[in-house]
């Protein structure tokens, strides 16, 4: 077991990053928080002033000077939530690369990199294949590694639960659901996830590892959208749409509620099986997952 001392986090406006820094201070870590502007710094409340750093990630002299002493990187940062293609390989992809290249000139510990159960380069969705093709650098880079991938992670804020809570609110009568809604998924609450990734970061048992997480139950799609309507309040007739009509459907409904949640990459999210070992987070890590109809209360007031 090893404690890092100081804790380079990217993407900390973001969901997973919102609960995550506070957790590592929690724990004694020193988070550095690096963003490209000051705007995103959504962890300036939780860490002193002079580990908010703004970066050009086109500079790698810039990049370097952030990873001055420290020991790990977690690299939250990704464009999976509002863009497409071009957007992954961009931040997802090319972002990595200039990390990985950095840390290994800085002599960086540990790289912990966030993906998702079913990546894989060969896969037909742009975040898996995206995330699948990153992963392999990760392992090649020479920087020790820990890549952790989940399931859906929901919790107030996210963008799995909250969009279809307020897809159903802005559909009367019907929601219409990519594929047959038969689909498994294993959801993890946010806190467990967070959690998870502390833990990892101070055990090396999980050092040059990709590891597989999920909750505590597996739940098809339609299980899921009947626990949001009953915690919303409201009932929907569920109809199966397919996959490319469904995206026209997303693209009137962006436009119409004016909304970048809802994207073409959430039809992949939810339209394909998701799941791993039921007990691998209490495997792993001696925590016992929060069910997920125990912890969608959030949704009430959506």
């Amino acid at each position: 077991m090893r404690k890092y001392s100081l804790i380079l986090v990217t993407g900390t406006r973001g969901f997973v990053g919102q609960s995550l820094v506070p957790l590592l201070i929690e724990h004694g870590h020193v988070v550095r928080c690096l963003s490209q502007s000051m705007l995103e710094h959504e962890c300036r409340d939780n860490v002193a002033q002079e580990d908010l750093m703004v970066v050009n990630m086109e500079d790698p002299s810039a990049i370097r000077q952030a990873m001055v002493g420290v020991d790990t990187i977690v690299h939250l940062a990704s464009a999976q939530c509002y863009g497409g293609w071009k957007q992954l390989m961009e931040v997802d992809y090319r972002g990595t690369r200039q990390l990985l290249t950095a840390a290994k000139e800085m002599g960086v510990r540990r790289f912990v990199y966030p993906s998702h159960l079913g990546s894989g380069r060969s896969s037909a969705y742009p975040i898996l294949k995206t995330k699948g093709v990153v992963e392999e650098f990760v392992r090649k880079s020479g920087v020790p590694f820990t890549i952790i991938r989940s399931s859906a992670i929901f919790g107030p804020n996210d963008q799995f639960t909250n969009t279809l809570a307020l897809l159903m609110r802005s559909i009367p009568a019907i929601f219409p659901r990519p594929g047959s809604g038969k689909s498994v998924r294993q959801p993890i609450w946010i806190g467990d996830y967070a959690d998870c990734v502390t833990r990892l970061i101070s055990d090396n048992r999980f050092a040059n590892e990709t590891i597989d997480i999920g909750g505590p139950e597996f739940l098809t799609v339609d299980r899921m959208l009947k626990s949001i309507m009953e915690v919303v309040g409201i009932r929907r007739l569920l109809i199966s749409v397919p996959v490319v009509q469904m995206r026209w459907i997303v693209f009137v409904l962006r436009k119409v509620l004016r909304t970048s949640s809802i994207t073409s990459n959430w039809i992949d999210y939810v339209s394909r099986d998701c799941n791993c070992e039921i007990n691998s987070v209490q495997r792993y890590f001696g925590i016992r997952p929060i069910q997920f109809d125990q912890s969608i209360g959030y949704l009430a007031n959506k």
